[in-house]
């Protein structure tokens, strides 16, 4: 699982192992336009799975210019 920790409200993302990118996304878009216009996010992953995703993360971030919004650590 990696949980999406939001800067502006304290508020957590949870999305699950066998959510796609797209889906993770998506949601922290949502809740960025609904809620937090100013948010940053942090992560944990708490499973191998989650962790094994990061680098992939990492590549989406940068093409997708999301690296304000995203901070992998």
């Amino acid at each position: 699982m990696l949980i999406f920790h939001c800067s502006d409200c304290n508020g957590t993302i949870n999305s699950a192992d066998y959510e796609s990118a797209d889906q993770i996304f998506a949601r922290l878009e949502e809740h960025v336009v609904t809620k937090c216009l100013l948010a940053t996010f942090t992560y944990d992953g708490t499973t191998d799975v989650a962790r094994q995703r990061v680098g992939a993360w990492r590549s989406v971030i940068e093409r997708e210019r999301l690296v304000g919004v995203l901070r992998l650590h």
